[in-house]
């Protein structure tokens, strides 16, 4: 958890907030694994928001040379550093441009930028070669040769702030989440208070396959219904009635379409749990 003591109009919605949580990790290495090490993070990262859907554009965090004050250490590690990442985003042909004067005052970095629904880019990931910490912190390895060796240290932030990453991940998807992430998956809507009881037996299989449900029942009329649960963004609508409780089956509406289609309870429940494992 960080704290930050943020003027009232300087907060903004979950992007801005006073506290926070971040994953912040820290690699201690060798300057000559730093590549190794970097790589590593880079494809975490890549996997952890390509299953999101997210399309990363790389900004390349440099110093500032018209601002040497700004910055901790000497030229030549700041040089050699530089080169190490310009590497390793020739390397993996990525979509970058720099970034001057964006770098942390110990170190250039990678910057990980994506856009939301809107268009807007945000700094998600970052990871950082911080080669002048350790040095103020006296910190060294042995080597091969027995000899102290200064070593170098990378901050690793995948989400970075968790809460600014659920807002851009809300516009990203403007709300409608995939199903395998949406907080309730399906809604069950009973056509009336006459088929709660198989309402509510479909609900109960549906919770034992781990899906997560809501049952509307029938206080309002299905139509107000269905409007307000289209609202909600929820993927999938299942109507039941005379028809469906008669022969064991589904009424399913999936979020943006306008056909329906009937299916078994069981159909339907093995289709739902292949999306969910595959993340769709």
């Amino acid at each position: 958890m960080c704290y930050r003591d943020e003027q009232s109009g300087e907060l903004s919605g979950l992007s801005r907030v006073r506290s926070f949580a971040q994953d912040d990790a820290h690699v201690f290495c060798r300057m000559s694994q730093a590549k190794e090490e970097f790589l590593k993070i880079w494809d975490i990262i890549h996997e952890f928001y390509g299953v999101f859907g997210f399309n990363l554009r790389i900004r390349v965090s440099t110093h500032d040379p018209k601002h040497p004050e700004k910055y901790l250490g000497d030229k030549k590690k700041w040089a050699h550093a530089e080169s190490i990442l310009r590497d390793i985003v020739k390397e993996k042909h990525a979509d970058t441009y720099e970034g001057i004067g964006e770098a942390a005052f110990y170190g250039p970095k990678l910057d990980f930028m994506a856009k939301d629904s809107l268009g807007r880019e945000w700094q998600v990931a970052t990871i950082q070669l911080d080669m002048n910490m350790p040095e103020r912190f006296d910190l060294s390895c042995v080597n091969e040769k027995g000899e102290p060796e200064r070593i170098v240290m990378i901050h690793a932030a995948i989400m970075g702030s968790i809460e600014r990453f659920l807002s851009v991940l809300i516009e990203h998807y403007a709300g409608a989440f995939p199903v395998w992430l949406s907080p309730i998956q399906v809604t069950i809507l009973p056509i009336s208070e006459k088929f709660l009881s198989y309402a509510r037996t479909v609900e109960e299989q549906l919770k034992k396959s781990g899906i997560r449900v809501s049952l509307a029942e029938a206080n309002e009329t299905l139509g107000k219904r269905i409007r307000e649960t289209e609202l909600q963004k929820i993927p999938y609508i299942l109507v039941v009635g005379e028809k469906e409780e008669t022969s064991k089956t589904v009424n399913i509406r999936v979020r943006g379409k306008k056909e329906t289609e009937t299916k078994t309870l069981g159909e339907f429940t093995k289709e739902l749990e292949k999306k969910i494992e595959e993340k769709k």
